[in-house]
């Protein structure tokens, strides 16, 4: 008999540090374990659109331990807050003379229409969504280059993050794997957001493709999502055509006839070239 041999699994040193340090020692804004050196940031602000995979180019940084909490409540609270918000944007909007203040307005008015319209009439779930992250090294330069990279890369995605001064020791126990939530950390830096903002992001972030719409198509080598608007344009797409390919039973058919079917409600001309008559059975 052959003996199965099992692929040894890569140590995530930053984890297995916050899990088991040597010791502890809480600053005002940054922690000490053992022999390395971390600071937790919260992040207080988001984009407004953030599709699948929108935190993949942070929360895989070596060397940093991220938490993401959700927490889902009543959507009618929502509802009012944002049609409040879209008043008060158009009114800006409406009255300012600086051309980059009336345009941010006018985003702000496009974009809460549309979060107020997934949640109002496609029922789209929303919660409390919180989002911290710690670098952690043992070398000081080191940490500090990881800091800056944290620091840029969430700048980079229109996400903005301070550092939890003097709320060190209470945003480490919150980021802890043993999750032990703090209700002033929550209250800092809970911001509310659909469902799909928390699916999209980590864990579900590592790999992937999305074009923000369009069909789940299938994963990547790494089990990311893969989702394609077969419309889109731009670069190297200038066409819709694409081959699906795969042995027979894997549900190619299927899956095309679903295509076919969605495209049709949407009021798109469908012209099929079925030599094995496949679709006029099923059709009729």
């Amino acid at each position: 008999m052959k003996k199965e041999v099992i692929p040894e699994i890569p140590v995530n040193a930053s984890l297995l540090n916050t899990i088991t340090p040597m010791g502890l020692e809480f600053k005002r804004s940054s922690v000490v374990m053992g022999d390395n050196l971390g600071k937790v940031y919260g992040v207080t602000k988001y984009p407004q659109d953030m599709n699948i995979g929108w935190l993949s180019k942070v929360s895989n940084i070596s060397s940093t331990v991220m938490c993401q909490i959700f927490t889902q409540v009543d959507s009618s609270g929502l509802i009012e807050a944002l049609s409040k918000n879209i008043t008060r944007n158009q009114g800006i909007a409406m009255s300012a003379r600086d051309p980059l203040t009336r345009q941010r307005a006018e985003k702000g008015v496009a974009d809460g229409e549309k979060i107020m319209r997934e949640v109002d009439q496609d029922g789209e779930s929303v919660g409390k969504l919180s989002i911290l992250t710690m670098p952690l090294s043992d070398d000081d330069k080191h940490f500090a280059k990881i800091a800056r990279k944290v620091e840029g890369r969430f700048a980079g995605i229109r996400c903005k993050v301070r550092s939890m001064s003097n709320l060190q020791k209470q945003a480490f126990e919150t980021l802890s794997p043993y999750h032990v939530p703090n209700e002033t950390v929550t209250s800092v830096l809970d911001r509310i957001a659909p469902i799909k903002t928390f699916v999209g992001g980590f864990p579900f972030a590592s790999s992937g493709y999305s074009d923000g719409s369009g069909y789940y198509v299938g994963k990547d080598a790494n089990d990311g999502l893969i989702t394609l608007d077969i419309w889109k344009r731009g670069n190297d797409r200038t066409n819709s055509n694409f081959v699906v390919m795969g042995v027979p039973g894997v549900g190619k058919s299927t899956a095309i006839k679903n295509m076919m079917i969605s495209e049709y409600m949407k009021g798109s001309k469908i012209l099929v070239i079925d030599p094995e008559r496949e679709v006029r059975q099923e059709v009729a």
